[in-house]
């Protein structure tokens, strides 16, 4: 049987010590490694989490860009586009200005060529039915015309 003898108080006092001294030199530290580790990892979750945010964030911003920034290329193709068409307009304007022009002065020259070509005619016609006459009538004609 179990005998209740100072012994029994011994091994309490060395257990009890041995509890006391295990606290200090290895439960304690254990249990502070574990706090700093569970602060370092509900940390880094934290960190994750701002930088998941930031990400998103970012994100965001990178779309709204893309987006604004395909709208001002549209904005420009457009703008572009229209600025050729009038530029295109302008110069078929401009050529068909310069085409009337042309063809007017043209058309007045040939008319001009066309009188003188009359004139020098008239002129022709009048010397070769002079020509024509004195032959048929066989003397020259002098003053009659």
């Amino acid at each position: 049987m179990i005998e209740l003898n100072y012994t029994i108080l011994i091994q309490m006092a060395v257990f009890i010590a041995l509890v006391l001294i295990l606290s200090k030199l290895l439960y304690q530290p254990i249990f502070r490694i574990m706090d700093e580790r569970r602060q370092l990892i509900e940390g880094g979750l934290e960190e994750a989490k701002r930088l998941n945010e930031e990400a998103k964030k970012l994100f965001e911003e990178y779309e709204s860009k893309l987006v604004s920034a395909r709208q001002e290329a549209v904005k420009l193709v457009n703008e572009a586009r229209t600025k050729v068409q009038e530029e295109q307009k302008e110069a078929l304007t401009q050529v068909r200005k310069e085409f009337e022009a042309t063809f007017a002065s043209l058309k007045e020259q040939l008319e001009r060529e066309k009188e003188e070509a009359r004139k020098k005619l008239r002129e022709m016609v009048g010397a070769l039915a002079v020509l024509i006459s004195e032959r048929l009538l066989g003397r020259k004609l002098e003053g009659r015309v």
